[in-house]
């Protein structure tokens, strides 16, 4: 018999330390999917960008309850005429509205130096118009989420339909509609609310 070698005489003895067994062991194996957005840790996932919300005018019934009520008391107080009604409001209001950028003291007393008419009337007729143009909802689903009038201020200006810039007109002239689109941005008059009813501001848009 001819001499094994040592590899050999190995080689036999792991095949007879296992049974003699001729079948190969089968390992299951499992297929990974990588995501691509995750594939590089800290690497941001892409997230298409979501179409304004956008409610013309008329289209009230889709507003949250507490929304409408608060829209519903502004128009009464702004076709009222009369700014105390407007300063009743503002003053019931836990957290009172803002009218401008900076701090101010009395808000009537503001608006009347905001008014064309000194008298606060112009105003109130620009708070209707503003609010009867339709509205848009901006940061759905988070707590800065605020239902804005009108529609378009969050509507980059050169990108307007023919039927959105008619609205447009309703409130601005055609030569602020011009300055609007080389900043590209509505910055007239623009009033928000909260999903919970709270008026947020009346100012121009920022």
């Amino acid at each position: 018999m001819a001499k094994l070698s040592p590899f050999s005489v190995a080689v036999m003895a792991l095949f007879l330390g296992l049974g003699g067994a001729t079948a190969a062991t089968v390992v299951e194996t499992q297929r990974i999917i990588v995501d691509p957005g995750k594939a590089i840790a800290g690497a941001p996932i892409p997230v298409a960008p979501q179409s304004p919300e956008i409610h013309r005018s008329g289209d009230d019934q889709s507003l949250p309850a507490p929304v409408a009520a608060m829209r519903k008391r502004i128009l009464d107080a702004a076709y009222s005429g009369d700014l105390e009604k407007l300063k009743a409001l503002i003053t019931s209001s836990k957290e009172p509205p803002a009218f401008s950028v900076n701090e101010i003291d009395d808000p009537i007393e503001y608006l009347k130096t905001q008014s064309g008419d000194g008298a606060g009337l112009e105003i109130l007729a620009l708070m209707t118009d503003v609010l009867e143009a339709g509205w848009t909802r901006i940061d759905a689903g988070t707590p800065q989420e605020l239902y804005v009038w009108p529609y378009y201020a969050n509507l980059p200006m050169d990108k307007l339909t023919p039927a959105q810039m008619v609205d447009v007109f309703k409130i601005v002239t055609s030569g602020d509609f011009e300055e609007m689109k080389t900043t590209g941005k509505y910055s007239f008059y623009a009033l928000g609310i909260s999903p919970d009813g709270t008026w947020r501001y009346f100012k121009p848009n920022d």
